[in-house]
């Protein structure tokens, strides 16, 4: 069943200096353009100028060597070809400097628009404040692990530094939600690598394009960062490294997962390097080199912890990182090419409930993966189902955003494809795929735009949401299905009674969920497979979340590890759970949700003395 579309709240402010700023962007981001394009310009009017030079030189030297070699002949000869060649000269440098001439005329009405456009914002700013209509566009979002959704403001088709939270209401919609200004970050990045930690940080890693540089271009960054949702504050950490100690000079669009034992795999857009970094000791350990290079691709974490490729450069090769290993080895060849060959793209790739990987194409087609018995041996590719036609054309995604719903269908958005490196067309159009079959899903009001453009996210309620670049309207998909009840993380054991301030403890099953659910490709990795924690108070109904954080496991030698794998089956997980301090008192339940599926209900009290732990294996909390 198709679900429907529905609008979350706009992002509006009253600020009068960020109003000012968001309109006067416009000014500033054209005369960086116009900056970057004379800088440009200057360039090619002296390299024109030297290749004219030589020209004139090498032209009069020609015909000096074919001047008759008796006077006054001779003299004559070279006295015109010496004159002419000087007269050249002269003409290349006056067309030089005409040129120059030219591009600060250019520079100078650029200059006087971004002024005026300066003017008009300063009047402007008050107008939109006083019917509050400066809004926050979309960008790539993130759901913390206290239930808010972490959202990067884009401007002008380029990143800012700005990020919101947007809140859920007192009964945990986000329909009726509020939004919040967070920090900002130290470096304005579009198209990055990134990974919510068990520990409950955000890491940022690179970027295709930042302003590290001072303006904002196509640098393909190597800064990163960590944002703590608590200190609210972001820290600068630095980039990988090779094995013999060089600093990448560049991550780009890096395709990136976090692993089952939480550390953050990190692929190297330019070249072939990996790393992994711990945020247990803040360092990064330099992994086997790829066969072929990252960028472009769709990395998924299986359940046997492994992560699967469809290689981009040298499709329809794969190949699979095994961390047991620290390497990558072959894979089977992709059984249907997926790539479009002169962008090298390709489109999100989600791991189903059923264990296979599906990869959505950027030529029509799909692709399944089905994982082998043993982590060191090859899988298989069979071909999936093709994607449906606009018309005549044929659609695909060259990158753009995938989702597993609750339902276990997966939501993708697809536009026409032609096979051209820089053709990224529109609209975007919504499906459902069952495991086999595609089907329409209906589009949001704001489809008008390229894949590329779009973000999905998980919600906790099981809702998806949609945000777009330099776009302020925010949807979700919603109403589409529910989830079979095997799916469901189970509570075990849980405190019987809860102190508002206090850090509780809270094991069971599947609290990782069966896959990381969202999906994108290199260019924005916003996982959601950890859980949540969310208190209801019988008698107001009222929702609070907890903030949770690490999420631990016991492994088959009986030490503790971090658990952030997928699909972990019978494994108990504990996952810990800061309550807030003005939480309501009274008769409560108690859910764990992962990946917007919630466990059932463990009955509890909250109450003002003290904690008192319900004895492991005891169930009679669940109502």
């Amino acid at each position: 069943m198709a679900g429907t579309w529905q609008e979350l709240p706009s992002n509006c402010t009253r600020d009068l200096g960020l109003t000012y700023l968001r309109c006067a962007r416009y000014g500033t981001a054209l005369f960086e353009q116009c900056l970057l394009w004379g800088l440009s310009a200057i360039n090619t009017c002296a390299q024109w100028a030297d290749e004219g030079y030589s020209a004139c030189g090498q032209w009069a030297d020609e015909g000096h060597n074919e001047c008759c070699d008796w006077w006054p002949c001779s003299w004559a000869c070279d006295a015109f070809y010496w004159v002419a060649h000087w007269v050249c000269v002269f003409f290349v440098w006056v067309a030089n400097l005409v040129c120059i001439l030219f591009v600060l005329i250019f520079f100078f009405v650029c200059l006087i628009v971004t002024i005026v456009i300066t003017i008009v914002c300063l009047v402007w700013a008050w107008i939109e404040v006083w019917f509050c209509l400066s809004t926050a566009n979309g960008g790539t979002a993130f759901l913390l692990t206290d239930r808010t959704v972490l959202v990067q403001e884009c401007n002008v088709w380029q990143a800012t530094r700005r990020w919101w939270r947007l809140h859920p209401d007192e009964n945990g919609n986000y329909f009726n939600g509020l939004w919040s200004r967070a920090a900002d970050s130290h470096v304005a990045r579009l198209y990055f690598a990134s990974a919510v930690l068990a520990d409950g940080r955000l890491i940022v890693a690179g970027g295709e394009y930042s302003n590290a540089s001072g303006l904002f271009t196509d640098d393909e960054t190597n800064r990163c960062e960590i944002y703590d949702p608590v200190a609210d504050t972001w820290t600068e950490i630095d980039p990988p490294a090779s094995s013999v100690g060089t600093i990448w000079s560049e991550i780009g669009d890096g395709a990136s997962t976090l692993l089952a034992d939480g550390t953050f795999l990190l692929g190297n857009a330019i070249d072939k390097q990996t790393a992994i970094f711990d945020p247990k000791t803040t360092a990064w350990t330099a992994q086997g080199d790829k066969n072929r290079r990252s960028s472009e691709e769709s990395w998924v974490l299986l359940t046997d912890g492994t992560v699967i490729t469809a290689n981009c450069y040298g499709h329809p090769k794969a190949e699979k990182f095994v961390p047991s290993s620290h390497a990558w080895m072959i894979e089977a060849d992709v059984t249907v090419d997926i790539v479009e060959d002169a962008s090298k793209e390709i489109g999100p790739a989600i791991l189903l409930p059923d264990g296979r990987a599906l990869y959505v194409g950027a030529t029509g087609a799909t692709a399944l993966y089905t994982m082998p018995a043993t982590p060191t041996a090859q899988g298989t590719w069979t071909a999936g189902a093709n994607l449906p036609m606009a018309g005549s054309l044929q659609q695909g995604t060259k990158d753009g955003p995938g989702c597993l719903l609750v339902s276990g269908n997966v939501l993708i958005g697809i536009a026409p494809v032609n096979n051209v490196e820089g053709d990224y067309l529109s609209p975007t159009t919504f499906f459902e795929f069952d495991g086999t079959n595609i089907s329409a899903a209906g589009d949001p009001p704001d489809n008008d735009h390229e894949p590329f453009k779009g973000r999905m996210l998980l919600l906790p309620t099981g809702d998806v949401m949609y945000a777009r670049e330099n776009d302020d309207k925010f949807y979700a998909y919603t109403n589409y299905g529910v989830p079979l009840d095997k799916w469901r993380p189970v509570i075990q054991t849980c405190p019987a009674t809860i102190v508002p301030g206090s850090t509780i403890a809270i094991s069971g099953t599947q609290f990782n969920g069966l896959s990381q659910a969202v999906g994108y490709g290199d260019d924005a990795m916003a996982a959601t497979n950890y859980p949540l924690v969310r208190i209801r108070n019988r008698a107001s109904g009222h929702v609070r979340y907890c903030r949770s954080f690490n999420h631990t496991t016991i492994d088959a030698a009986g030490a503790t590890v971090t658990s952030m794998g997928v699909a972990t089956g019978g494994k108990v997980i504990t996952t810990n759970a800061a309550v807030p301090a003005d939480l309501e008192l009274g008769d409560s339940d108690v859910f764990v949700v992962a990946n917007g599926i919630e466990s059932l209900p463990f009955g509890a009290r909250v109450v003002g003395g003290v904690e008192i732990a319900r004895a492991p294996g005891r169930h009679e909390g669940n109502s």
